[in-house]
């Protein structure tokens, strides 16, 4: 399911205006100014960074950039937004041999399996679709991402388990993404311990374990476990 164009027109506008106001600014992208890192920090925290390769969808500014230059010594990256001025910003701070940047819907474009080690997005469910159903939009792009990536996915959400609902926001029920997270793979993991009304979701591609003490490979792997039969 892709956007309407409607909804593209709606959410290029907003971000453009935005920028006109605040520049090269995380408020710009709907952000407090202090948590985008946190947020990064989150999205992350599950993955081996080093010498991989990333797709951001939705990649706004192309922050992620500066993150991962202060965590790693090396790693290939290309960041994906359908907003046109955001993609200018984002050549001109961080272009080079190893990171690039795309203009155009992630959904138009055609990815091999296994493109890249790493599929992220973080805030592209937060603005409420207004021609398509939320929750498909949301299934899709969390399928094709799966499909395209090596590793693993991870994406953050805004909660509908909060006080209030902004009118231009779209608030996720947690338990609808996770089930539909377990689609995909039995290796999921859904965080909501570091911020009240949001929370990410990661979806691994190896979900192998074996019978005899049904621990995930890679889980003993990471933890230098053998087998436990």
């Amino acid at each position: 399911m892709k956007i309407s164009n409607k909804d593209l027109r709606s959410i290029i506008e907003r971000y453009e205006d935005r920028y006109s106001k605040y520049g090269y600014s995380p408020i710009t992208l709907g952000w407090d100014k202090g948590k985008q890192f946190i947020r990064f920090d989150i999205l992350l925290d599950y993955f081996d960074l080093d010498n991989r390769t990333f797709l951001d969808i939705g990649c706004g500014f192309g922050d992620l950039c500066f993150y991962l230059n202060q965590k790693v010594s090396a790693f290939q990256y290309l960041g994906v937004d359908i907003v046109p001025k955001l993609i200018e910003i984002a050549n001109e701070r961080y272009s080079n041999n190893t990171t690039m940047f795309l203009e155009g819907d992630f959904l138009n474009m055609e990815f091999m399996e296994n493109s890249f080690d790493y599929v992220i997005g973080s805030g592209i469910f937060n603005f409420k679709l207004q021609d398509v159903d939320n929750y498909e939009y949301v299934y899709s792009i969390m399928k094709e991402s799966f499909y395209v990536a090596r590793h693993g996915v991870a994406f953050n959400f805004l909660s509908d388990q909060v006080d209030f609902h902004k009118e231009i926001t779209f608030h996720s029920n947690p338990l609808k993404i996770l089930e539909f997270a377990y689609s995909l793979s039995k290796n999921v993991v859904l965080r909501n311990d570091y911020m009240p009304f949001e929370f990410t979701i990661y979806i691994f591609k190896d979900d192998s374990f074996h019978k005899a003490d049904t621990l995930f490979n890679k889980y003993k792997e990471e933890k230098g476990i053998r087998n436990v039969f």
